[in-house]
This record gives structure tokens, sequence and C-alpha cells, in this order.
């Protein structure tokens, strides 16, 4: 590390100054630590995931040249890029620069004065490129992943998880049209449908899940004599169990519902089989032991 004095020395611009003024330099570890030693007194608190993500992006992609600029107010403190410069530290490469715009001049107190950036979302990230993908859609991939077990949907996996999955999902959305008793009983878990049935499809299980969704459907309409010991088991079981869970809780074990009664399908696919599961099952047994469970995570 070279001393404070030396690498003041090495800064081409000034931080403390009025003049509004804009640089392109490459700048190294020793001046990024320098920055924030010496000019972060204003800014707000590091966020360590912050810095995580940042240093796992530059590990996986290296430095990208994005625009975004790393500002100075009036006053020479730092008020934006102060993770962008801690995942450099932490970093910690010594041979080697990063590109970046440098901002000076900048008016004190403009965080609380002017509006904030839009958050980007993942769903940002693919309509920037899919520009049609409704929200329905990344709501569903976002379950898909989520059941998976995988990497939860980011800004950095959204396109590339869009594009592996997004045949799957168009199809599941229409499919599950077909089933208007079943989608309205489970509307607020719909993406959970919607999920577990582009998952039947991709592990070549859709002929089963729809069979078991056309009898559940014969189930929940009113006007129809229940159709099988399995749904009919299957609703009590939900009307019994799901009620005091939280909408999340709910999401999970109808997923595990799901699973399951797509199992007893294989095996009997009238449906006359008992469902015979029970919530603690559910909730303590791994679920990695039921089948069709077990194969979605492949």
């Amino acid at each position: 590390m070279t001393s404070s004095n030396k690498v003041k020395n090495l800064l081409p611009f000034d931080p403390k100054t009025e003049e509004y003024k804009s640089y392109v330099l490459d700048i190294d570890v020793n001046i990024a630590s320098y920055i924030l030693n010496y000019h972060n007194f204003d800014n707000r608190k590091f966020s360590n995931s912050q810095i995580n993500n940042i240093y796992k992006s530059i590990s996986l992609s290296g430095w990208l040249i994005d625009g975004q600029p790393i500002t100075f107010n009036v006053d020479g403190n730092l008020t934006e890029g102060q993770h962008r410069l801690a995942a450099i530290v932490r970093e910690n490469n010594p041979d080697k620069t990063y590109k970046v715009i440098l901002v000076t001049g900048v008016a004190r107190d403009t965080f609380s004065q002017t509006a904030t950036n839009k958050t980007r979302k993942p769903i940002d990230e693919i309509q920037r490129k899919y520009k049609k993908t409704s929200t329905s859609e990344v709501s569903v991939l976002g379950d898909i992943l989520k059941r998976r077990k995988k990497d939860r949907l980011s800004m950095q996996n959204a396109i590339s998880s869009y594009e592996d999955w997004c045949r799957n999902i168009i199809s599941a959305i229409a499919t599950s049209g077909n089933y208007e008793n079943v989608t309205a009983k489970f509307s607020l878990q719909r993406k959970t449908l919607r999920a577990y049935i582009a998952l039947c499809e991709r592990f070549n299980l859709l002929e089963e899940c729809q069979t078991f969704l056309e009898i559940l459907d014969e189930e929940l309409n009113p006007d129809v004599s229940s159709p099988s010991t399995l749904t009919s088991e299957f609703v009590d079981f939900w009307n019994y169990h799901a009620v005091d869970l939280s909408n999340e809780k709910r999401m999970d074990f109808l997923y595990a519902m799901l699973c399951k009664a797509t199992d007893l399908i294989i095996l009997r696919d009238d449906g006359m089989i008992n469902f015979n599961y029970k919530a603690s099952e559910l909730e303590h047994v791994p679920m990695e032991r039921l089948g069709v469970y077990r194969k979605f995570l492949a």
C-alpha cells in the first residue's frame, strides 16, 4: 500500500472543487482505498451484500463499462460509487486498473432534494430485451427457480433464465386457462400452479399433470359429483391445513401437494387412490423423497 501523500499526488483531479467537471480515468486499488479513507465522510452506511454482489460480478464478468459515474460533492466527499470502490479494494489486485467516470462539483444534499432513480428489477432487465414479456411470465419464472432451489431470479440471471424457460412458461399460462375452477380456487397461488405446469412440461410429465388438473377441475365444479378419491381428499386436505398459513407458505404447501398428487396419478391415472398424506410429512419429511419433486430439482 502506498502512503496517503503519495496516492494523493497521483490523483489527476481535485475531489474538493466547485467546478462541475467529469473525467474518464484508470484507477487502481490504492486510489480506491485512498478515496474511501479520505473522501467518504458524508455517505450512507456500507452494504456488505452490495459489495459482495459487485465483487462477484467483477469476478464473473470483469469490470464492466456501464457508464455509472463515481461522484464527489463540492466538499470533496464521495456521494456515489463507494460500493464499487470497496469491491475494488476487496479484489486487492495491485496489477489491475479500472476505467471509471469521475464527476466533481456535485451540489450538497442532492439526495434529499431530487427524486431517486427507480430501482432496477429482474423484470426491467427482461423487458429491456423482450419488450412483450408480461409480469405474469416473470412471476412464474421466479417461482420456477425457487422450486428448483437454484439461484433466485436476479438482474444477473434474468435474461438467461427467461430464455431457458420462456416457452414452458407461456405454454403453462395457456394451459392453466383450461382449468377455470382450479385457477379460481388457487388464485392467490396462481404463479405456483403455473410453475408446476411448466415443470411438468419440461420433465415430460405434462400428460399426468393435465390428467390430474382435469379431474381436480371437475372436483371443484359444484354441479359435478366427486370424480375421484384423490381429488376429493386433495381439496379437503388443502381446506383444512392451508387456512392458517401465510400466502408464501401456502404456495410452498400447494407445490408439495401437487408433486405428491402427480406421483399418485402416475400410479393410477383415474384418481381412484387415496391422497393419504399428512401435513406433518409435508413439513418435516425432506421433499426430495417425493419422486416428482426430486425429478424437478434435476
